[in-house]
């Protein structure tokens, strides 16, 4: 691999003026992609938005490397009812960059739905999509977390309660290789050790002869005859080239893998007007409940994410995972103010942070703004509200079966804190209001949905943009549904069939 496929265009501008394929985004979708499309000679540029990190200066406080990773600095939200955080990387890597490295395959309930109702059997068969997947498992080194190596004293407390109370679960599948449990996922790897695509993907691809540019604004897609011909915008970044418009002509396509929302309004400001572009936005909302244990849990320590009970997934449509975070994002979490919050601060290395993941049946819309560049709007719907409730009432029973002596329940309207599990029915009283709760989006569907027909949907199976030739989308967006699970395996399966297809 050469180190000088790896370019700042801040500092150095764009290498060429047209290639085969341009990718805009270098996540999931836009490593796989690469990857495949390098691997079989073609010309490809990558282009990626934010910097290009290198891995030695990575720091520890989370307040600096989010506003250095993240979009918005991890400001980014979605407006309704409640205003919802929303976590995207913004570097090289993309979100694979700044995540926890989960792997799960995409449920064969979920593709044998897409299958049925949209029509995606052709482009995305069942045995293709398990091949590519066996593929990224032994590339990005996807294997369980190890108790009493990654794994800290909270993985092993949740899995204690939800065995008490019958869930199923299991250490958590990590794509890594190395790791040393510093539990610093959310900086970055310091030492290389999570398989993002910035270490895998997108340096095979550069060792085949692609360029990954670093701080390119694609802003259109340019359309001659109705093909894609090249991608325009500006550079970005703060070095002598920084502010410099560009055009990068693409032979053969442009590939879309921004990220559900980005991916959207680029089509948007290109010109497309499908009625359900920017539509069916969706998401996996998540929030906490803290417990109070006896003894230490130190929750800043092993892997930062190392269990994971799935047993309610098909059931109330949730997963449990534990939180191996910086203490400072635990502690933006505990209740109180002044003398109050200083106590709780004193118990943090006694406080163990499980999180669910909800699969929520709310969607949204994505369109691009003047004023925020990207607006979201989204509402959870009641049902929605009633399974998070009650998905917190769960976590609150595995934590008081685990031993801790108080539970943190996170929501306005209830207690504080709750000392038996006697208390476990005021859940069924926290209000229906998203306002209610603290919750946070990790893992984005739709807004370019996938089908085979093109007036109800973006891209066709094999994830052409309907009436374009040339230009394919190949990241979350494409997804019809939610899936359930970590979407990251899902993605750059997706995209390794659509990109070997492509390849010829």
């Amino acid at each position: 691999m050469s180190a000088a496929r790896f370019i700042d265009a801040s500092h150095s501008g764009l290498p060429v003026d047209e290639v085969d394929f341009v990718i805009v985004g270098s996540g999931a979708g836009g490593g796989a992609a690469a990857r495949i499309l390098a691997a079989s000679g073609a010309r490809v540029v990558v282009l990626e938005e934010g910097p290009h990190i290198d891995a030695r200066t990575l720091g520890t406080n989370a307040g600096a490397s989010m506003a250095r990773l993240f979009r918005a600095g991890g400001k980014q939200a979605a407006f309704g009812r409640a205003t919802t955080p929303i976590l995207q990387g913004a570097c090289v890597g993309g979100t694979t960059f700044v995540n926890s490295a989960i792997v799960w395959r995409l449920p064969e309930k979920i593709l044998h739905h897409w299958h049925e109702r949209f029509g995606l059997a052709d482009g995305l068969p069942q045995r293709a999509l398990d091949d590519a997947a066996t593929i990224i498992e032994d590339e990005l080194s996807a294997r369980p977390v190890v108790e009493g190596v990654t794994s800290n004293r909270q993985d092993l407390l949740l899995r204690t309660g939800a065995n008490a109370i019958g869930v199923e679960g299991r250490f958590i599948h990590r794509y890594e290789k190395g790791c040393r449990g510093s539990s610093r996922c959310l900086h970055g790897c310091p030492h290389e050790a999570k398989q993002s695509t910035a270490v895998t993907s997108l340096r095979r691809a550069a060792a085949d002869g692609a360029h990954v540019v670093a701080h390119v604004r694609v802003r259109k897609i340019e359309r001659k005859g109705g093909r894609a011909v090249a991608v325009t915008g500006r550079i970005g970044g703060d070095g002598p080239e920084a502010g410099q418009p560009f055009r990068l002509a693409a032979r053969r396509a442009v590939i879309v893998a921004g990220g559900v929302i980005q991916s959207s309004n680029l089509l948007w400001r290109s010109g497309a007007r499908m009625a359900h572009l920017g539509r069916h936005f969706m998401s996996h909302p998540g929030t906490a409940v803290m417990g109070l244990y006896p003894a230490r849990v130190d929750a800043w320590t092993g892997a930062s994410q190392g269990y994971e009970a799935f047993g309610m997934r098909d059931t109330l449509g949730v997963k449990f995972e534990s939180i191996n975070v910086p203490p400072e994002v635990t502690a933006a979490r505990l209740p109180g103010a002044g003398a109050r919050f200083a106590e709780r601060l004193a118990e943090l290395p006694y406080v163990a942070n499980w999180s669910v993941a909800l699969r929520a049946d709310a969607e949204g819309s994505i369109r691009p703004s003047l004023w925020f560049g990207d607006l979201v709007r989204y509402d959870l719907v009641p049902h929605d509200l009633e399974r998070l409730r009650d998905a917190m009432r769960t976590l609150a029973s595995m934590h008081f079966a685990a031993g801790a002596r108080e539970v943190l329940t996170g929501v306005s309207g209830l207690p504080e804190t709750l000392r038996s599990p006697d208390e476990l029915e005021l859940f069924a009283r926290a209000p229906l209001d998203p306002r209610a709760y603290s919750l946070i989006m990790t893992h984005l569907f739709g807004g370019c949905r996938a089908g085979r027909d093109p007036s109800t949907s973006v891209v066709d199976p094999t994830l052409k943009v309907h009436g374009v030739d040339g230009l394919y989308v190949m990241d979350a967006s494409v997804f019809p549904t939610n899936t359930g699970v970590n979407p990251q395996h899902s993605i750059m399966s997706v995209a390794t069939v659509a990109a070997t297809r492509l390849a010829g």
